[in-house]
């Protein structure tokens, strides 16, 4: 197995590269970390859920999702579960300490801005 450079022998190589190579070298890497981070994040698809959007804000994916609530009686268990499911409803996905973390949000996603209560005086 090959071994890995060191960060020093790295540096080293990339302080003898002229402008136009830092350059690409800048520009692929920002692209690769983007890609990882994006692959790091990868929603796990649930069997009785349909997406019907996707998003990321504040370093979270937000999925709006209709789902089935498996009561034997309710009008969600029978047929597609995007025909039938309940929502569309907002889900909050993130990553701590590698373990896939969820939360339900609901119907209104958290940019969106709240509705204003005017108070008459």
């Amino acid at each position: 197995m090959p071994r890995k450079p060191s960060l020093e022998s790295l540096r080293a190589t990339l302080q003898r590269l002229n402008l136009e190579q830092k350059q690409e070298i800048y520009a692929w890497l920002g692209e690769a970390i983007a890609s990882e981070a994006e692959a790091a994040l990868v929603i796990p698809l649930r069997l009785e859920a349909a997406v019907t959007e996707r998003r990321r804000y504040q370093d979270k994916a937000y999925q709006r999702e209709k789902r089935r609530c498996n009561r034997a009686s309710c009008k969600c268990m029978v047929g597609e579960v995007a025909d039938v499911g309940h929502g569309p409803y907002w889900y909050a996905y993130w990553k701590e300490q590698g373990k896939m973390k969820s939360q339900y949000i609901g119907k209104r996603a958290p940019w969106e801005e709240q509705p204003r209560t005017e108070t008459t005086e």
